[in-house]
């Protein structure tokens, strides 16, 4: 449509902040600096995150069912 180049980097950090062996490749790939530990932290905290929401949803509806 726009005629523009794309460039798919897989970039994934487990939910406890683990990454793959290749994982510094693929990143010096994105311009930028990028902190390996700083990536890991959110991606605990975004994890920690959901788990608070999930718990709370099922504290609620089990609340509901008494």
């Amino acid at each position: 449509m726009w005629n523009v180049k794309t460039k798919a980097i897989p970039v994934i950090i487990g939910a406890t902040g683990t990454i793959s062996k290749s994982f510094r490749k693929y990143m010096s790939n994105i311009p930028g600096n990028h902190e390996v530990k700083e990536l890991q932290k959110t991606a605990i905290l975004g994890t920690a995150h959901i788990l608070r929401k999930s718990a709370n949803v099922e504290i609620q509806w089990s609340q509901r069912r008494n």
